[in-house]
């Protein structure tokens, strides 16, 4: 008999870009295709796909995608995927839209997306899938129920047990019941929150502290968040108007998102609530709310540029409460703190968690993922979505209440896992690293050696050189052309030009005619390092370029 083979490319090992792959034979399913947000040791990057190419040869193979729920990191590397592989998509309403909000005119044309609903069963090659209702941060996400030819398999998606949540849709605690009376052989469980101990507080209590904010803040308030988190948009909204505060969104795909989901009817918002974000300076500052994207710092977000001043038309002015209202992503800690303190330089004041509870996870703590394993009995599990120490620590809490450890498959992205109904192995290890993505710019664009270079020139600085080099007669016509970017200031540089200068000519002197241009880049290159870290002790990214006289 077959064996089925789960293989993580992603959110195994780090928070975020989560893409799973089930394939038993010659066919494969695969589940969410996300993106992360880049750390502040990559320099220029957007953000970071999944590595997928392992499927690259198997297209005729995937015979669907499901989207458990539409946040950036389960949903946001699809445009680049459906580029590659004819796959039809599978999505409840409300993540159905985000996608298509983030698929171009070609792509929606030829992609089949289709929409799917908890409690029904999908069809999908020998896979059998049962989308279950989950409560998280964004309406309409969903579990799966995925019975294979080997057993059951579930996939917990994002969840929490939250019993008074925003939208009144409780986790589907009875579906989960059902699942254990079959028999669960697997679960892949959520690991975000295995270090915070207890039960994860509900979406309700932010509702307190935003409306704690809007009472006591004199002027416009700013409530930053992801474009995708309707619920929170949701709610901002609601106790804006009931303070008599018109409100404003700022990021287009936060635009995109809210015009959609107003109208599948996720958003519930008069006409009149809704400020064109051109007109926020018509009104006094106390009747204004803007809700915008870039909670996480990132530099061309609407908080970047609000942060560092580069916004057209939008500014932070004294009197402004920002409110953060979002988890700081592991990695991003860095980019954050720089933002709160760039805003509050600028006379504003800055609301973020922990300082006020304007921020609830949407991931399962400690005893709630306990009780899923309760709920549910795997004879098998593997932590899934975290960082390799909330993985570790997922595996600990499973053991605790029962799953021997010897049936714990604790793994990183690319290991490939095999299933049969009595055994659980772990693989060799398939590709399953970081695709970066800059602009128009992804995979192999940008090498390890191009972020190397972009550290370098970060660290040290660049100097260029450029000058006519005759070869024949070994010598340099005419005068360098030197320039420096982030080496030192004007009047130190002002002087060391001068003696560059002079050690160009210098080194260019002492070789022999007839030097081949490289030749002479490579001394010229060698010499000028020298001097810097001599003047400097530093070694800036040198260019030197020897235009050969034809």
């Amino acid at each position: 008999m077959e064996k089925l083979q789960i293989i993580p490319l992603g959110g195994l090992g780090e928070v975020g870009k989560n893409m799973t792959v089930f394939e038993y034979g010659r066919n494969i399913l695969v589940v969410d295709v996300g993106m992360m947000f880049p750390h502040s040791d990559m320099p220029g990057i957007d953000y970071i796909i999944p590595d997928y190419r392992y499927l690259r040869g198997k297209e005729d193979r995937i015979r669907g995608v499901v989207i458990t729920h539409g946040h950036e990191d389960h949903i946001g590397a699809l445009p680049h995927f459906l580029e590659e592989f004819n796959a039809p998509v599978y999505a409840t309403k409300l993540t159905r839209g985000l996608i298509e909000v983030k698929l171009n005119r070609d792509l929606r044309k030829r992609i089949k997306l289709q929409t799917i609903a908890p409690g029904e069963v999908l069809h999908i090659g020998p896979f059998d899938v049962e989308p279950y209702h989950v409560c998280h941060s964004i309406p309409d996400a969903v579990g799966l129920g995925i019975t294979t030819p080997v057993g059951l398999i579930v996939h917990s998606g994002d969840y929490k047990f939250d019993h008074t949540p925003v939208d009144g849709r409780p986790t589907d605690i009875a579906k989960l019941a059902e699942f254990n009376q079959r028999g669960v052989l697997a679960l892949l469980g959520d690991s975000t929150n295995s270090d915070h101990p207890g039960m994860t507080p509900s979406e309700q209590m932010i509702t307190p502290a935003l409306e704690s904010i809007f009472s006591d803040a004199p002027g416009r308030i700013i409530v930053a968040t992801f474009a995708s988190l309707i619920s929170r948009i949701q709610q901002v909204m609601d106790v804006a108007a009931r303070f008599g505060r018109k409100v404003a969104i700022a990021g287009s795909t936060m635009v995109k998102n809210v015009k959609m989901a107003r109208k599948l009817g996720y958003l519930n918002v008069p006409n009149d609530l809704i400020l064109p974000l051109q007109e926020v300076n018509r009104l006094p500052p106390h009747q204004v709310a803007i809700i915008a994207t870039g909670s996480q710092g990132e530099p061309r977000s609407i908080m970047g540029r609000l942060a560092t001043g580069k916004h057209a038309s939008l500014h932070i002015v004294p009197g402004d409460t920002v409110v953060l209202s979002s988890h700081t992503i592991p990695g991003n800690e860095e980019t954050v703190h720089q933002v709160i303190n760039m805003i509050f330089q600028k006379g504003a004041n800055v609301m973020y968690h922990p300082l006020a509870p304007v921020h609830v996870s949407g991931h399962a703590s400690q005893a709630e993922q306990q009780m899923l394993i309760n709920i549910l009995r795997p004879r098998y599990f593997i932590p899934i979505h975290g960082e390799l120490r909330h993985l570790k620590q997922h595996a600990i809490l499973a053991q605790e209440v029962g799953i021997p450890k010897e049936n714990i498959a604790v793994v990183e992205n690319g290991y490939v896992l095999r299933l049969t109904a009595n055994s659980l192995t772990v693989g060799e290890r398939v590709p399953g690293g970081y695709v970066f993505v800059d602009g128009s710019l992804v995979g192999e664009a940008l090498s390890p050696d191009v972020l190397r270079s972009r550290h370098e020139m970060a660290a040290s600085g660049v100097c260029s050189i450029v000058f006519r080099y005759d070869q024949r007669l070994g010598k340099m016509i005419g005068d360098p052309q030197i320039s420096t970017r982030g080496i030192a200031s004007d009047e130190i540089l002002a002087e060391m030009l001068i003696q560059i200068e002079l050690h160009v000519r210098r080194i260019i002197k002492t070789l022999p005619p007839r030097t081949p241009p490289s030749e002479v880049e490579k001394a010229v290159r060698r010499t000028i390092s020298n001097f810097f870290y001599e003047k400097a002790q530093n070694r800036p990214v040198m260019l030197v370029t020897a235009v050969p006289i034809i």
